[in-house]
């Protein structure tokens, strides 16, 4: 480890090389709307208790029900999935179509009484009347709407299939890479494709900002520093989730990976924000070119 000055987080104990890195580490997990999603080092698995923070309540992100302990919110958690509420808004926008559907045979029955259309002439009517309602449906992002979600609410916990999690551990040090390519760079997350570098040699990189729903100009050793430690905490996650489920050796590679770099060793993290960076800006036209982003105003 670097023997330059370390800026310590106080409920955690993790280290950080600058203020900085320590202020958005606490902004992500120790505001009290995000206190239970940090593990204090050397603690994994353990609800944290924080001093001199008043945490009574632990709230989930997808029904917004509230529970007075850590372990109680995950046990509810593994039964309120985010595909629950999706199968729900599905047959409700199935429900909806069906209704419309309906409304326009009546309608149809009616006009061809009125007009004695012939049957065939009334059946193409029909038809484009429905594909118009279903492209209105698609228009109004009912079906392929997609939102871009900025930095670090990915969720991918969440989001990401046990097998997915698996293949990404199994990984080892390749881990965070392979993460990084999945969700910021493949079109399976049209969604996360939320950062971008265009210039290696420019100190700006680009990332969403959902506040004023456009890309910004952001420092780029500061994004790398910030896409590094969401996708880490994310790796944490899945180990956490997953490493019952493992091979032992390859569940003992990933965990000293995840220690080296929640230990800050200086040299693989600059090892890795830079492998970060070539990977954005070699994959930099498979995000710039993604439709959901070019319609969004860049801040350049």
């Amino acid at each position: 480890m670097s023997s330059e000055c370390k800026f310590v987080c106080k409920h955690c104990n993790k280290e950080y090389s600058s203020s900085q890195s320590r202020s958005n580490h606490y902004k992500k997990f120790h505001e009290v709307k995000n206190v239970i999603n940090c593990v204090p080092k050397k603690d994994h698995g353990v609800p944290a208790v924080f001093q001199g923070e008043n945490v009574s309540e632990y709230n989930c992100k997808i029904c917004k029900k509230n529970y007075s302990n850590r372990h109680s919110l995950w046990k509810h958690t593994q039964k309120c999935k985010t595909k629950k509420i999706d199968q729900t808004n599905l047959l409700e926008i199935k429900k909806e179509n069906s209704e419309m559907k309906i409304k326009i045979d009546e309608m149809m029955n009616l006009l061809q009484k009125a007009l004695k259309i012939h049957p065939k002439t009334l059946n193409k009517i029909n038809t484009q009347l429905n594909n118009n309602n279903n492209n209105n449906n698609t228009n109004n992002g009912i079906i392929n709407n997609i939102n871009i979600v900025q930095l670090g609410n990915e969720d991918l916990n969440n989001v990401l299939t046990d097998n997915q999690k698996l293949k990404i551990l199994n990984r080892q040090a390749m881990s965070l890479n392979d993460l990084v390519e999945l969700v910021h760079i493949s079109d399976k997350f049209k969604q996360f494709k939320n950062v971008y570098i265009t210039n290696l040699q420019s100190s700006f990189g680009y990332k969403f900002d959902e506040k004023n729903n456009k890309f910004i100009a952001v420092n780029k050793n500061e994004l790398l520093n910030d896409i590094l430690e969401s996708r880490m905490y994310d790796i944490e996650s899945f180990y956490e989730d997953m490493q019952y489920k493992m091979d032992p050796v390859r569940a003992d590679q990933i965990k000293l990976f995840i220690d080296r770099m929640t230990n800050e060793e200086d040299i693989l993290k600059n090892l890795k924000k830079e492998e970060i960076k070539l990977i954005l800006y070699n994959n930099r036209e498979k995000i710039i070119n993604n439709k959901e982003i070019k319609d969004i105003e860049i801040d350049m």
